[in-house]
């Protein structure tokens, strides 16, 4: 139990410090706008538990490997880039492409 609490004090110190750095580098109307949400949530928890919600992580998946080969390939592809990359030769996107596939191949030898 009381490594425990010291886990739990150095884990405290840790988001306090993650915080602070959030709370300086945020744009302040939107730490105005976080401030308002927890002051509501704080209100309403009681009454409707779904309040808390916020407090849930939202993040945004990131794009699959397959998703960004298609979006670079796209990118390679439009009428901007052919100057560039003349018909018959390989983009940017497609020797990345290959390179990450010969990587993942010879890490898994």
């Amino acid at each position: 139990l009381s490594r425990k609490l010291k886990e739990a004090i150095k884990g405290s110190a840790e988001s306090k410090l993650a915080f602070q750095n959030l709370n300086e580098t945020a744009h302040p109307d939107m730490v105005i706008l976080w401030e308002a949400e927890e002051a509501l949530t704080h209100t309403n928890r009681a009454e409707d538990p779904t309040a808390m919600d916020i407090y849930e992580v939202q993040l945004e998946k990131a794009p699959t490997r397959k998703q960004q080969e298609l979006h670079l390939l796209q990118a390679q592809n439009c009428p901007d880039h052919l100057l560039a990359n003349p018909p018959g030769q390989q983009g940017a996107a497609t020797w990345l492409a290959t390179s990450l596939t010969i990587e993942e191949s010879q890490i898994s030898l």
